[in-house]
């Protein structure tokens, strides 16, 4: 289907931040985007990493960025609205969470060709679920999501982490978010708690989150429609690749789970962000992503909007 944007060259590009950023690394091969520089505050391991996979420049500055058609922003959610600014005039693929906890006012006009990344629509499971579902009917959603990772994040910061990965999914199929409560709690051994409302039209989502329990990340989905019910349960296990447990409907498995030994989640990753280059070079229109699981930066601050209830 023709597309309604207008085509960008993406033929080069830029990854900022050497950690999560690293993931885009076979997206922008399978869509044979050259990737032309790391960059880090760590300059040695910019440098090593660029040596590593072949990678012509590595530095720790964004003045020393060769000219490229597409800026992947992976820092910290604190350094993306300044990293926006700088790069406004090129595509732009931003890691979430978009502001993340920042008290900076969002700004009016964002630029056309930045979009970012949650990927979690683009799994096989999501995409099973999506069909289950009847269309216009309403949804009675509850997300249960536990962490327990060796990082220095506040509550809040491991919410739109981690837990915001399956909420993007559920706000992307029923719709923008209205946050009807919000309660923080202190449990015992230091445990923490979140529970949230939302309302998404006539959609409800009930969100329950805490950092307790074993190592690693642990989400609970089940979705209510008229008569009947879906479940979903993911985990990752540090040392282990995500796996998720078969899709119920009424307590009966409509697949095999989803598990792959290079990791099912960074297959979902490398899914968005190909899709999302597809866009930019003008192969599907705006309208087309989004309803395939994009998310324009308008439609990525619904995730601070559920926790902030702005």
């Amino acid at each position: 289907m023709p597309s309604n944007n207008t085509p960008t060259a993406i033929n080069s590009a830029a990854i900022i931040g050497c950690n999560w950023g690293l993931v885009h690394l076979n997206a922008l091969q399978q869509s044979q985007v050259e990737l032309k520089a790391l960059l880090d505050l760590d300059i040695n391991k910019a440098q090593h990493l660029a040596k590593q996979h072949g990678i012509a420049n590595a530095c720790n500055d964004i003045n020393q960025l060769p000219s490229v058609d597409l800026v992947i922003i992976a820092s910290p959610a604190a350094s993306h609205l300044a990293l926006i600014e700088h790069f406004k005039h090129t595509a732009i693929i931003c890691e979430k969470p978009l502001m993340g906890l920042s008290a900076a006012k969002p700004p009016t006009d964002w630029p056309q060709n930045l979009w970012v990344n949650y990927a979690f629509n683009y799994l096989e499971s999501a995409q099973l679920i999506n069909n289950l579902l009847e269309p216009d009917q309403p949804v009675q959603a509850r997300l249960s999501s536990q962490v327990n990772l060796p990082l220095n994040f506040t509550l809040e910061q491991w919410f739109l982490e981690t837990a915001s990965h399956p909420l993007s999914w559920l706000l992307h199929k029923l719709g923008e978010p209205k946050q009807l409560s919000a309660e923080k709690r202190q449990g015992q051994q230091n445990n923490q708690h979140l529970s949230l409302k939302l309302a998404c039209n006539q959609h409800q989502v009930d969100v329950d989150f805490s950092l307790a329990g074993s190592p690693g990340i642990f989400h609970q989905i089940s979705l209510s429609q008229g008569n009947n019910s879906i479940e979903l349960q993911g985990e990752y296990v540090p040392g282990h690749a995500w796996r998720f447990a078969p899709v119920l409907l009424n307590g009966v498995a409509q697949n095999q789970g989803e598990y792959h030994p290079q990791d099912c989640w960074l297959q979902a990753n490398h899914r968005s962000t190909s899709t999302i280059i597809e866009h930019l070079r003008g192969h599907i229109s705006k309208q087309e992503l989004l309803a395939a699981g994009g998310f324009s930066p308008y439609k990525a601050l619904w995730l601070e909007q559920s926790l902030l209830g702005e």
